[in-house]
């Protein structure tokens, strides 16, 4: 019985996520989020958040945190989103908070779910690799994958869980690294929600407003100084 509710423990996180992807894709959730979407429906978007302002942050930290445990990839449109509704400042806070908390159940999950006979396995091939940077050097490694723009979030979450990555190197490495991204996106999704409003959203002249052009240029260069980051430790490692 004991053996029981242990195997149980261990696979609950994991039924968990397998839960919430089939609820996010079966109620269309995941996708609807889009960017065309909430321009779509700013306007009764602002009057919920007006109407409940913390309730609305909540949710929306929320959802930010179930769609990324559960892999569905719209963190961008939601980084964008978060700036759009709720400012750059806030919206900043809460995708670093709603990424950090999906990035720790999705560790969990693999954490707890996985046995000694699958970690060996994952071992031997291209995981492998991710793992045992985790065991080397956990919080340097993670940064750096944080960092890097194409690196695979979801896969990096499983890594380090299978890793058993330290939990408190683990998080704040995750939340570290999702600071740059969240903070463009947001003030970009804010710049965007601007030229929405004085009606310019259609035009390409939008791209050299500085509230937009500004975000571009710094996520241009945080893209080469983390790619030159990866690159060096590829040729170190």
């Amino acid at each position: 019985m004991r053996k029981s509710l242990k195997l149980l423990g261990r696979a609950a996180p994991a039924a968990l996520l397998v839960a919430a992807t089939v609820a996010l894709y079966g109620s269309g959730l995941a996708t609807d989020i889009s960017v065309g979407n909430l321009q779509a429906n700013e306007i009764s978007l602002r009057a919920e958040i007006l109407a409940a302002p913390l309730a609305a942050l909540v949710a929306f930290t929320g959802l930010y945190a179930i769609a990324t445990a559960a892999f569905v990839p719209v963190g961008l449109v939601l980084m964008l989103a978060g700036g759009f509704l709720f400012g750059p400042l806030v919206g900043t806070a809460a995708t670093i908070v709603g990424s950090t908390l999906g990035a720790v159940m999705a560790y969990l999950a693999a954490r707890f779910a996985a046995g000694e006979t699958i970690r060996a396995r994952l071992a031997k091939g291209r995981m492998g690799k991710i793992m045992a940077g985790f065991e080397q050097s956990p919080f340097s490694y993670l940064l750096t994958l944080r960092l890097l723009p194409l690196s695979p979030f979801g896969l990096v979450n499983v890594a380090a869980g299978l890793a058993r990555a330290p939990v408190r190197k683990y998080v704040a490495a995750t939340a570290v690294g999702a600071v740059p991204h969240s903070l463009i996106y947001s003030y970009l999704g804010a710049g965007l929600g601007k030229a929405v409003v004085t009606g310019r959203a259609a035009e390409l002249t939008v791209l050299a407003r500085p509230e937009v052009a500004i975000p571009l240029l710094a996520l241009a260069a945080v893209s080469l100084i983390s790619g030159g980051l990866g690159a060096r430790r590829r040729r170190t490692a």
